[in-house]
């Protein structure tokens, strides 16, 4: 059987997840089999934690992007496959990514077409992201990432003005010409119905390959700190465990703004006996985003995943990051156990297949 294959990307803290989460949902609910890749630059993820939390079936390629870790992507489509036997599954390449057409939906068409039918690639941009504060080549590496793109989805349009979406979109539209552009929102469903019903119809034509200048991609990847951490909490009495997330996010955020590095992403998910949260925060002087935020609950222990992508080096990043957890500590009796801690700046990209021709 072909599984249909819908890849959406965009940049770090585009909503991809949360998106792509919505969407499995609702074709789940019309009887559809749906699988989940989830992808890295390095391991322990939140995104394939929060899809495990809701029962999707997910593999995640970790160690680099679909188009570097080419045959792990293989493998991982053909481990859903054989486990769970989607007709969709729905894949998120690495906000830092680009490229994607030349590197990943080319070589799946040449060399697993028979097993694979690719829908049009979806690009999603944060409609409320400012990118100002970034290097160039960060910037860069953004408009490439909407410059190849079959479909561009404005996601988050809930949190934008009827007006102020329109104006993105023509601007979008401008900039993009011949590419559709479309308002989208998981949170609140707009658009999600009409697109999906585009990347299940529709082919994509892996047409806008780009000219690309992988030297000024490798510096735009090397400007962001990575940070993946992995452990748990345990406390002599109980403490706030969404009020915990809370300040940590907020000890973050005033930290990065005070040093001038923008943040792209920093997302934290924690479980607990009596539940799950997931929050995260895409830049400065924006609320905290919540995919899941039952009651508040008080817990004696909690087990944590941390993902922090921002524009300062790995060094400054792991300090910053282990200064936030100790000084949002619940308590003097909590102690953290940390069982997995990588802070990195990305490789140069290496992609398996080039194709352009």
């Amino acid at each position: 059987m072909t599984t249909r294959l819908v890849i959406a990307g965009g940049f770090l803290g585009a909503g991809k997840t949360t998106l792509l989460l919505r969407a499995a949902e609702m074709l789940a609910g019309r009887g559809y089999r749906v699988g989940l890749v989830t992808n890295d630059q390095g391991q322990d993820l939140v995104d394939t934690a929060l899809a495990d939390h809701q029962n999707i079936p997910v593999t995640e390629v970790a160690g680099g992007c679909f188009c570097c870790r080419f045959p792990d992507l293989i493998k991982a489509l053909r481990h859903l496959q054989k486990t769970v036997n989607p007709e969709i599954i729905l894949a998120e390449p690495v906000g830092s990514c680009t490229d994607l057409a030349a590197t990943i939906i080319r070589p799946l068409a040449h060399y697993y077409g028979e097993q694979f039918q690719i829908g049009p690639l979806t690009i999603l941009v944060d409609g409320l992201r400012e990118t100002a504060g970034f290097p160039a080549t960060v910037n860069y590496l953004y408009r490439k990432q909407l410059a190849e793109a079959d479909l561009i989805g404005l996601n988050k349009a809930d949190l934008l003005p009827e007006a102020e979406q329109q104006r993105r979109k023509a601007e979008l539209e401008a900039l993009y010409p011949g590419v559709r552009v479309m308002s989208l929102s998981a949170r609140t469903g707009e658009g999600l119905a009409e697109w999906l019903a585009l990347a299940l119809a529709e082919s994509s034509p892996a047409a806008q390959v780009l000219e690309l200048d992988y030297a000024r991609y490798a510096e735009a990847e090397a400007q962001l700190g990575w940070l993946n951490a992995k452990g748990s909490l345990l406390a002599g009495r109980p403490f706030a465990a969404a009020s915990w997330i809370t300040n940590l996010l907020g000890y973050l955020e005033a930290s990065f703004a005070g040093q001038t590095a923008p943040i792209a992403h920093i997302k934290v998910n924690l479980k607990t006996p009596a539940g799950a949260f997931k929050a995260s925060l895409t830049q400065a002087g924006r609320p905290v985003s919540w995919d899941l935020q039952p009651v508040e609950v008080e817990t004696d222990r909690a087990q944590f995943i941390l993902n922090a992508r921002v524009n300062t080096d790995p060094r400054t990043l792991e300090q910053t990051v282990r200064q936030a957890l100790e000084a949002t500590r619940p308590g003097p009796e909590v102690r953290y156990d940390l069982t997995h801690f990588e802070c990195f700046s990305p490789l140069p990209p290496e992609p398996t297949h080039r194709l352009v021709g």
